[in-house]
């Protein structure tokens, strides 16, 4: 451990990453009355900050506005996947199902799996993103089909799902801080009056009516994935307002609703709740709602987080999986017809050497705003086809994730450490213990701790994040692991964090229902696109969706 100076104070720091509103809490929690001294408390001695290459992001869009030079191609595939996220994965698993041998997966990375990656160092396995999956309902025939392929669930001889134990979230499950000490669940129980619980009851009335909810044509209002939920005029008008004003004219005014309200929002869509479609911010409580309990459905994860099941994806892959390749181009072999073969520019993201391939069939699984770049634009502009990506409606939410590994646990107040851990009085989401579900309730562990950063302007708050240093990241997540664990800092042996600044797609108010978002799923010509901004919901089952639906357009 050192002492280091730092470029912000530790006042600004608390505003960067969770508002100035944060500062006073910070101070009379830590007992700190110099909390804007520009050096910090000590720091561990290892660490390193990571993001995603932009180095090579950038190149390809300089690259992607020169005219294109004509290259003969070196090699020839029934299709290329483009981007080796689970959508990617998932399209080429999907393809390989189907007999499909001749496909290659480029991706610009050097690690697979997108917001969905792991990590592992020192013998312990932890997560860099999504970090678990609900138990799917039966009616998900195919990611049913995908789960029981690895293993992790079979389908009992009365259609019920049986998940195997060691894969099942175990308990304690959830817990959070809160009136100085932990208490088990998500909800701050420990703080509700009794007209808070019986507002929380008619709350969850409400998500029960909702889920059971059909439209004339008997499609359900939510449901997992999608696309298969009702387009009805009465989710079109709850996509019109945001999930604070829904919750307002319901009058759901407890603050300890409020607050778990607000929590979902940023923890599955990187939004506050006054920003977050009332649509996408049921859709988080009423789509995992068993139709037998009427609870939510139960919860699978792994040590690697969903970095399990990445593997399970890319595991038929072998060496069709290339990584450190960036797609510079799409463009035809023919550019008079809609259904030519088709041409990519590949460029070696370490090298720079140039290469082309030749497809029947793309399937671009990376984020709009990536993908709309990638198409020749003289072949669009001779289809009159224009990809728009309005920011309104194709918003990307920016995250900050750390790895903190702990020589041993922090002393505990009440109820014991969990899979997952939450502070209420944080801006944070919390942290996941990497070894709960191993059973190691005691000793070295490794805590994932997970930051959204809700803004207006989220171009912004990306320039402000990339150029923050380790030291200034390394002291925000330990001061806010502080506000629970008083005795962490001396614990901690290593801090390495992540900066994703296009972390995930942000359903925004009036943007799931936006004509562009249903227009920017189509296929142009025999090139198709997967990716969980098509649907604006940045789940698993969204992705896994995505990509089987593209591989069934180009093979079914």
């Amino acid at each position: 451990m050192g002492r280091r100076r730092l470029q912000h104070s530790r006042r600004e720091l608390i505003e960067m990453a969770f508002g100035a509103s944060a500062v006073g809490l910070f101070a009379s929690t830590l007992g700190c009355d110099s909390i804007a001294d520009w050096v910090s408390g000590d720091l561990p001695d290892a660490g390193r900050l990571l993001s995603q290459d932009r180095r090579a992001g950038h190149q390809v869009r300089d690259f992607a506005a020169k005219p294109r030079a004509p290259q003969r191609p070196s090699e020839k595939h029934h299709c290329v996947v483009i981007g080796a996220g689970v959508a990617g994965l998932s399209a080429a698993w999907h393809a390989i199902e189907q007999g499909v041998e001749e496909i290659v997966v480029l991706e610009l990375e050097d690690e697979i799996g997108g917001t969905s990656r792991s990590g592992s160092l020192e013998g312990f396995q932890f997560p860099w993103g999504a970090h678990y999956l609900p138990v799917p309902k039966p009616d998900n025939q195919p990611l049913v089909h995908f789960l029981s392929q690895c293993g992790v669930l079979k389908v009992a001889s009365n259609a019920a799902l049986e998940v195997q134990e060691q894969y099942l979230c175990r308990e304690p499950e959830e817990r959070i801080f809160v009136a100085d000490q932990w208490w088990g669940g998500l909800y701050p129980e420990a703080v509700a009056t009794p007209a808070d619980l019986l507002e929380l009851k008619r709350f969850r009335a409400n998500l029960q009516r909702l889920a059971a909810q059909r439209d004339v044509q008997g499609r359900p209002l939510f449901i997992l994935p999608t696309r298969h939920c009702s387009t009805a005029e009465q989710a079109r008008e709850l996509d019109r307002i945001s999930m604070s004003q829904w919750m307002d004219a319901h009058h759901f005014d407890s603050k300890p609703l409020r607050w778990l309200v607000d929590y979902a929002c940023r923890d599955d869509y990187g939004l506050n709740a006054d920003q977050t479609s009332a649509w996408a911010g049921l859709f988080y409580f009423a789509a995992r709602i068993d139709p037998i309990s009427g609870e939510s459905q139960d919860v699978m994860t792994w040590p690697a987080g969903n970095g399990f099941l990445v593997d399970q994806l890319a595991a038929p892959l072998g060496n069709r999986l290339r990584l450190g390749q960036a797609v510079v181009r799409i463009s035809p072999q023919d550019a008079s017809s809609k259904t030519t073969a088709l041409e990519i520019d590949v460029m070696d993201s370490h090298s720079g050497a140039m290469s082309t391939l030749a497809a029947e069939h793309v399937i671009v699984a990376v984020p709009q705003f990536i993908a709309s770049r990638m198409l020749d634009a003289a072949w669009m502009s001779s289809l009159g086809i224009e990809r728009e990506t309005p920011p309104n409606v194709f918003s990307y939410g920016s995250w900050l994730v750390a790895n903190v590994h702990l020589s041993e646990r922090p002393r505990e107040t009440k109820f014991p450490m969990s899979w997952d851990n939450v502070t209420m009085a944080s801006g944070s989401l919390g942290y996941v213990n990497a070894t709960h579900q191993l059973g190691m309730d005691h000793g070295p562990t490794v805590l994932t701790w997970y930051q959204a950063i809700p803004a207006d302007q989220p171009a912004e708050v990306r320039q402000r994040l990339m150029s923050r240093t380790w030291e200034e990241i390394a002291e925000t997540v330990i001061m806010d692991l502080e506000l629970a664990h008083p005795d962490i800092r001396r614990l901690i042996t290593r801090l390495d964090a992540m900066i994703w600044a296009h972390a995930m797609p942000c359903p925004r108010v009036g943007s799931i229902f936006h004509p562009t978002r249903h227009a920017a799923q189509l296929p142009v010509g025999n090139v198709h696109f997967a990716c969980t901004d098509l649907s604006g919901i940045a789940l698993f089952e969204e992705a896994f969706d995505h990509g089987r639906r593209a591989a069934l357009e180009c093979f079914a």
